[in-house]
């Protein structure tokens, strides 16, 4: 797509996604893996904790 690594990550209803340069990555798709480590996934789990408590905040004030 547009020479660019898509990659999504979902946990329930929310979802993150990065896009990522085809020329930036010099193995191809085997480099996309090499970023998605430990210390990464870490940030996006608490990227995701974040998220849910802006969705809840925001529901909340809809609701009630």
């Amino acid at each position: 797509m547009n020479q660019k690594f898509i990659v999504k990550i979902e946990k329930g209803v929310l979802e993150q996604s990065y896009k990522i340069a085809e020329m930036d990555l010099t193995e191809g798709v085997n480099s996309v893996f090499e970023l998605l480590d430990e210390e990464f996934l870490k940030t996006v789990a608490a990227r995701f904790a974040e998220m849910a408590k802006d969705f809840k905040g925001a529901y909340f004030r809809y609701n009630y």
